[in-house]
């Protein structure tokens, strides 16, 4: 009761309500917040540490940057949350400024993002040396995607991310059909170009969301996110999306850095993510109806390059599902 009361205490502030409201859209750092809210740093981070006290949010650091974001597990302050924001005007006039200011911030990040991605499809094809060697990733990958039963064949795969269809490519004698999302219109046009020739002829590439695609609830029973998350702003949200695109028994891989402290990717590959760690991975594969497999880690032939690896995950009974087989029995 008492942590409640602390809880509701506060959120009883109008700028910690809009840090909340802001939030709920995904985790942001303190100096994205202050350039939204138009208030002093000191200031800003005084709310969020009393915030974090009362359990309504929690802060991740990575290197020299520190994301904020709301905090799950507990489902009291968790619903005490939720109600909070359902009960906000969304017509508040101030409110309104901080989303279309949420809205610039983001709008900038991703110009940048989309320019780096432009110039990898046009001038380069690939990320270069910010790797290991591919060879070792893939076959790591395709070792990883059999599982213990040994070689499997997947009906129908989704590569979130696609980029370039490399994955696609990759799995092209793996799966009879499958489908890559990606937003950005250079990097299709490479991806077409390269699955033109009939071998990729059940392989195809859409632009769409990677959060929100356009295909249907558990079409998939093969999902890749392929060096893809650490670009998001919230990149539990494509995890999340994952679970909704596989259907029950369904086969989840991530591919992705190791937590790492190499702060110049952030400048050098427009990373916002430096790496991730077994438990934060779990954490949103738990709360997405999805269990941890495997950890498969890369390694690294270069001490100046962060470790890969790979998360293999398996889509769990639908609750639906559940039910249909309780009464059937």
């Amino acid at each position: 009761m008492e942590r409640f009361a602390i809880a509701l205490k506060a959120l009883g502030h109008i700028d910690r309500l809009r840090i909340l409201a802001l939030l709920s859209h995904g985790e942001l750092t303190v100096s994205e917040l202050v350039q939204i809210l138009n208030l002093s740093q000191p200031r800003v981070t005084q709310y969020i540490k009393s915030l974090e006290a009362a359990g309504i949010l929690e802060r991740l650091r990575e290197g020299s940057w520190v994301f904020s974001r709301l905090k799950r597990g507990n489902i009291s302050i968790s619903a005490l949350v939720s109600t909070t924001l359902a009960a906000l005007p969304q017509d508040d006039p101030i409110l309104l400024a901080d989303q279309r200011r949420l809205n610039d911030v983001r709008a900038e990040r991703s110009k940048i993002v989309e320019a780096f991605f432009a110039d990898v499809a046009n001038d380069r094809g690939q990320l270069g040396n910010e790797y290991l060697p591919q060879s070792d990733i893939e076959k790591a990958l395709l070792e990883t995607a059999k599982g213990q039963d040994g070689d499997k064949a997947y009906d129908y795969m989704v590569d979130l991310g696609t980029g370039t269809g490399r994955m696609l490519e990759l799995f092209s004698t793996h799966a009879k059909g499958g489908t890559g999302i990606d937003t950005n219109v250079d990097m299709l046009t490479v991806a077409r170009h390269k699955l033109a020739s009939t071998e990729f002829s059940h392989m195809s590439v859409q632009q769409g969301d990677l959060n929100a695609t356009p295909l249907g609830t558990g079409i998939a029973d093969l999902v890749t996110i392929h060096q893809v998350l650490h670009y998001l702003d919230d990149p539990q949200e494509a995890v999340r999306e994952a679970s909704r695109l596989l259907m029950t028994g369904g086969t989840f891989l991530i591919v992705d850095f190791e937590a790492h402290q190499f702060e110049g990717f952030r400048d050098k590959y427009a990373h916002r993510r430096l790496g991730f760690s077994d438990d934060e991975i779990t954490t949103w594969l738990d709360a997405t109806d999805m269990s941890l497999t495997s950890v498969r880690n890369i390694g690294r032939e270069d001490e100046n390059l962060p470790a890969v690896k790979i998360w293999r995950a398996e889509r769990k009974a639908r609750l639906s599902t559940l039910i249909q087989e309780r009464q059937t029995s």
